[in-house]
């Protein structure tokens, strides 16, 4: 499709807004075992796939293409970049990259795992040596996304679980907040990452409201975003992400981000991390297999 221009020709009349969801980046190519999950993407990848969007789309702050969904101007050839959960790579691999590229970007940060010496659950050895989509499903909704549930439900036959590398792990507060001040935007991605629609009135809440003014109390910066974890999100969960203040709000949804777009439902494409470079490609621009 891009050596007969197809890709090309769907760019030019693609008239949304794409948002690109990442969620880490480390310096080699062998993740091992952690890279079961599609999460953690080879430096050299993300940094040809940065500079290809460099050069072909306007790459702006998730501000200005929320500004835009919102006053109905156009989106046309307009992009921006995120990433979920605040991983250690993300601060020292990505970030650096997108400086000297001058190209903005937004991360959602969990705000119980800063300050936490928690491991993601979803990159614990058993679940990456266990996951089906069956389970990921109990995961979500039995056991609501909750680390402690997740990993106390694990078969772990006595042994002790290897640790993720260091940069497969959450950025501690020092490091999320030295990049903040340099302008990398700050997001919500809850408090303690469980899927929001299997949580009660009182637990939703303190996931949406409470996580912010963490969030802020450490680094300065009030989030103006939230990203639902999972992308998962309901009628109920996106009213309470609206009443708490938020500007806009994230899904993982396929999607077109046009005017008149709910702003507490928006789109976002996520970038598995072993996808190549055509397929890149592609898939910006709804390409999908």
């Amino acid at each position: 499709m891009r050596l007969v221009g197809v890709t090309r020709v769907a760019r030019r009349l693609r008239s949304s807004g794409l948002v690109l969801c990442y969620h880490n980046v480390i310096p080699h190519a062998d993740a091992g075992i952690w890279g079961t999950l599609g999460l953690h993407m080879p430096f050299p990848t993300f940094a040809r796939q940065m500079q290809w969007l460099a050069a072909n789309y306007d790459v702006v702050p998730l501000e200005r293409l929320v500004d835009r969904v919102a006053s109905g101007d156009s989106l046309r050839g307009v992009a921006a970049v995120t990433f979920d959960d605040a991983y250690t790579g993300v601060f020292e691999h990505a970030w650096p990259l997108l400086q000297d590229l001058g190209l903005p970007a937004t991360v959602f940060v969990v705000a119980q795992a800063p300050g936490s010496d928690a491991d993601f659950w979803w990159d614990h050895p058993v679940v990456l040596r266990t996951y089906s989509d069956a389970r990921r499903q109990r995961w979500l909704t039995t056991l609501r996304g909750d680390r402690a549930a997740i990993v106390a439900s694990l078969d772990q036959n006595g042994s002790i679980p290897l640790r993720p590398p260091r940069d497969c792990r959450p950025a501690n507060w020092k490091t999320i907040t030295a990049a903040a001040e340099l302008g990398f935007a700050i997001g919500a991605h809850s408090g303690t990452h469980r899927a929001l629609p299997t949580l009660g009135r009182v637990e939703l809440e303190r996931e949406v409201v409470e996580s912010r003014a963490v969030i802020a109390r450490h680094t300065g910066k009030a989030p103006e975003f939230f990203a639902y974890p999972y992308g998962l999100s309901s009628d109920h969960v996106r009213e309470v992400v609206r009443s708490a203040g938020y500007r806009a709000a994230f899904t993982l949804d396929r999607g077109r981000n046009t005017a008149g777009v709910d702003p507490w439902a928006l789109r976002r494409l996520n970038v598995p991390a072993g996808i190549g470079d055509d397929a890149f490609d592609a898939w910006t621009v709804g390409l999908h297999p």
